[in-house]
């Protein structure tokens, strides 16, 4: 296993665990949540300062664990194959991108326009409710771009974890 697809792992996991974590805090808010309250503004913090203390933290222990191994030799070695699987990794992480910011796009227009077509939506008890059924504010449309930025960073490494087993 090479230094990128190690450094890819841990970064898949530290993305999925504090996206999880994020947005099931975030999503289970109350509707009437104030998202621009000094509550969230700590939460965002804490949130930055221990993905970053996390992400630093799991870099040290990978490469201690490998240079007590003595398995230090590829360190900065990057070949053909890891610029291809790079490349093959962010096409696939701008393809989900684009999509995302697609749906997000249809979503605000398609909850703009039910109250024209006479739909009338029910009242969300939570702040994915009221993603799903509006109005939405616009931090609202922040958390389902952040959404959408977090499922790229993730599919970014994935995509490469799928390529360095694959044997690319």
């Amino acid at each position: 296993m090479s230094q990128q697809e190690r450094v890819s792992w841990i970064a898949l996991v530290v993305n999925t665990l504090i996206g999880y974590w994020y947005f099931e805090r975030v999503l289970s808010l109350p509707a009437d949540a104030d998202l621009f309250g000094p509550r969230m503004a700590a939460f965002a913090v804490q949130l930055i300062i221990l993905s970053i203390f996390i992400s630093i933290a799991c870099e040290v222990a990978l490469h201690i664990v490998q240079k007590g191994a003595g398995s230090d030799n590829d360190k900065k070695r990057v070949d053909e194959r890891d610029v291809l699987i790079n490349l093959k990794a962010s096409r696939n992480a701008y393809g989900v991108l684009s999509v995302a910011v697609v749906i997000v796009l249809a979503q605000i227009a398609i909850l703009e326009m039910a109250p024209r077509w006479g739909h009338r939506l029910p009242n969300p008890e939570t702040v994915l409710g009221v993603m799903g059924t509006g109005p939405l504010a616009p931090m609202h449309i922040a958390q389902l771009l952040l959404l959408a930025l977090t499922l790229t960073g993730i599919t970014v490494y994935a995509s490469r974890i799928f390529h360095y087993r694959r044997g690319y």
